[in-house]
């Protein structure tokens, strides 16, 4: 048996140590510990991209949609919830440090992340602020010494600072809970609930301590897990035991074993079903989405539909083709886009243009008046933007010019149309229409307005 601990680090060789992103998939788990604050405070640096976070298979997360390079941040927390609810579903024992509700809101797609997202609640109950209180204090008395998990709290009494407790008052608390620890004042810290066909197991917070803290801690935990799952003599069951014929259970096994591998079929093709969605859902992205992290995986991967390869620079992104390359900056408002990526871009090119000693091009995607919808939008760079594109020498493509390009490259564009809407973003100055109508005149009245 091994032990996930996710975001609350325990020194055993029988624990994996992870964050919310890079853990495997939670449902291969049948014992699984988390730090409820510190998860949240991992989605909250992944969304204000204040840290850099990986999956466990190297991709970057990031606070938008899935795409290739980049997994989408309210994807995978939705993946990580339904993983979750599938590990109980499979009789699971999840434990978890009680902390007072709270909310993440700045991850895109999801208008309020409660901090008790990942974990189902019993039937009959919610977690709210009506079931979990907030509250502070340092003492705890074990009031159910035969429980699990109470030498856990025993191995951690020096550190215990709860910060909340489970209010027996709220609708369906009393009836599910098997108390363990207690407040001075009387008040559950410790619990256990059942949940789907597993448990749930509710443990006071405790303050961060040294290594050496963590390792009682840590045995008390895997301990506890092999009690509450059934395996303390695991290590000793003896192997002529499976010689033992119980009648008519070789079968009900196979049938076990054949559900079992339907089921994982059935995920791999829900995996690649999701997959192969989520190379397209980016494309509508492009036309509303704001903040470098939403707003520039959705641009990158209409450019790349274009024929565009991208990678970083250093100090940004930088698309190459056939045709040159291009310095890519992208901004977004709710009216019209003004000078920040302009400034952006000067202070890039004047950097290359030491580096390398010749000037360099670029393309400023702006999504201006974000929230309305294309074709009732009104000029999307602002005045000064335009003029400073035009006198300056770059491309500027409005979010929903890029969105139909990408469309039509999607519907079977040939390759001469593309390798011209190319051609027209690398030498463009000021702004550019890709779609409709005669492109080359088109940008070459633009250019000769400026």
């Amino acid at each position: 048996m091994r032990v996930l601990s996710i975001g609350h680090p325990l020194p055993n060789p029988a624990v994996d140590n992870r964050t919310i992103f890079d853990a495997p998939t939670l449902f291969d788990y049948e014992a699984i510990i988390v730090d409820l604050e510190a998860v949240q405070e991992s989605i909250r640096e992944a969304a204000l991209a204040t840290a850099p976070h990986q999956t466990s298979a190297g991709v970057p997360v990031a606070n938008g949609e899935s795409i290739a390079g980049a997994a989408g941040l309210a994807e995978l927390l939705s993946r990580r919830r339904d993983e979750m609810a599938r590990a109980l579903e499979r009789g699971a024992v999840v434990a978890a440090y009680l902390h007072p509700t709270s909310l993440v809101t700045e991850v895109a797609g999801m208008s309020g992340l409660d901090r008790y997202f990942l974990l189902p609640a019993p039937a009959g109950m919610g977690w709210d602020a009506q079931t979990i209180r907030g509250g502070e204090g340092r003492t705890g008395a074990i009031v159910d010494h035969a429980h699990p998990f109470a030498p856990v709290v025993e191995a951690t009494r020096r550190r215990l600072h709860y910060r909340a407790y489970l209010n027996d008052r709220a609708p369906g608390v009393a009836e599910h809970q098997r108390v363990f620890v207690r407040s001075a004042g009387g008040a559950p810290i410790g619990a256990q609930l059942p949940v789907l066909a597993g448990q749930l197991v509710l443990l006071p917070a405790i303050a961060a301590g040294s290594v050496q803290e963590a390792m009682p801690e840590a045995q008390a935990v895997v301990a506890a897990m092999r009690e509450a799952l059934g395996r303390v003599d695991d290590d000793r069951r003896p192997r002529w035991l499976d010689e033992q014929e119980v009648p008519g259970l070789a079968e009900r096994e196979e049938r076990v074993e054949e559900a079992r591998a339907a089921l994982e079929r059935a995920q791999g093709a829900y995996d690649d079903a999701r997959a192969a969605a989520s190379e397209l859902s980016p494309l509508r992205e492009v036309l509303w989405r704001a903040g470098e992290q939403a707003l520039m995986p959705a641009v990158l991967r209409c450019l790349e539909l274009l024929g565009f390869g991208a990678r970083e620079d250093g100090s940004g992104w930088l698309l190459t083709s056939p045709e040159g390359e291009l310095l890519l900056e992208s901004e977004a408002s709710e009216r019209e886009v003004g000078m920040a990526p302009h400034y952006r871009l000067r202070a890039r090119a004047d950097r290359l243009l030491e580096e390398r000693a010749r000037p360099a091009r670029g393309l400023v995607v702006v999504s201006g008046h974000r929230l309305t919808e294309p074709g009732r939008r009104e000029a999307q760079p602002g005045e000064a933007l335009r003029v400073a594109s035009e006198s300056v020498g770059y491309a500027l493509l409005a979010a929903d010019e890029l969105f139909a390009a990408a469309s039509a490259a999607l519907a079977g564009a040939d390759a001469a149309t593309l390798a011209g809407w190319r051609t027209r973003l690398v030498a463009a100055d000021g702004p550019v229409a890709l779609t409709g109508g005669d492109q080359g005149e088109a940008d070459t009245a633009q250019a000769g307005e400026g």
